[in-house]
């Protein structure tokens, strides 16, 4: 699955001007996206919908998604952002809860100082309790994001999203090992691209943005092949 989802992003012989093509602009957007905050990743979360339609039901990477009609990029990136931000926002809350709350509530009702052992105590049981919440709420999102993707585009909107929180199929995704691997792999992959673009001189960081938008569709891809036996 890794070395599938790595070849992903490269299509095929065939194939070789789109995925320069879509590699090209979707690193362009993440450069632009330094200077532009958030407009410029809603095409690239619309590329990356796509993806996670196309690249679970077959092994030869033809469909290669484009980066054109960006009419319905921008509507599929604003569907799966909202419902990545849906996801990401619980963990968010709770971290602000529980160790926001109890640092600036205290035992004896003033707050916490985190430099002391009781506050790093807090901070550090609180944080690692939202971490573990934050991996549950946000496991199932590839496989909501995929049947989002996979569902009729003729269906509407509101009835796409509907499709994609089938309790039956989300239980037959997120409960098996293959899923299970692939979200896995996804994630590694997200996090080293994350790497690439932060780190070193402008340049790297620059060029790190192009690795970053490789890496994200290889993370899609892997994920989609993880939904793709149980969808």
């Amino acid at each position: 699955m890794i070395e599938q989802a790595l070849r992903f992003p490269f299509g095929t012989a065939d194939d070789r001007g789109a995925t320069a093509e879509a590699l090209l602009v979707g690193g362009g957007l993440h450069v632009l996206a330094a200077f532009v905050p958030v407009v410029p990743l809603i095409p690239v979360m619309g590329y990356l919908v796509r993806v996670l339609g196309a690249a679970g039901e077959a092994d030869d990477p033809a469909d290669l998604p484009t980066f054109r009609s960006p009419a319905s990029l921008v509507r599929d990136g604003l569907v799966g952002g909202v419902l990545a931000l849906g996801f990401c926002l619980v963990p968010v809350v709770l971290l602000v809860v529980t160790v926001g709350g109890a640092l600036s509530g205290g035992a004896a009702g003033g707050p916490i100082d985190p430099t002391t052992p009781l506050g790093y105590g807090v901070t550090l049981i609180g944080g690692t309790i939202t971490l573990l919440l934050a991996v549950a709420v946000v496991y199932p999102l590839p496989a909501v994001i995929a049947g989002y993707a996979r569902a009729d585009p003729e269906a509407g909107t509101l009835t796409r999203v509907r499709t994609a929180f089938s309790r039956r199929r989300l239980r037959a995704s997120v409960t098996s090992g293959r899923y299970f691997y692939a979200w896995t792999v996804g994630v590694v992959l997200l996090l080293f691209g994350a790497a690439l673009a932060s780190a070193g001189t402008r340049f790297t960081r620059l060029v790190g943005f192009f690795g970053l938008f490789y890496l994200e569709v290889a993370a899609a891809a892997a994920w989609s092949r993880g939904v793709g036996g149980n969808d």
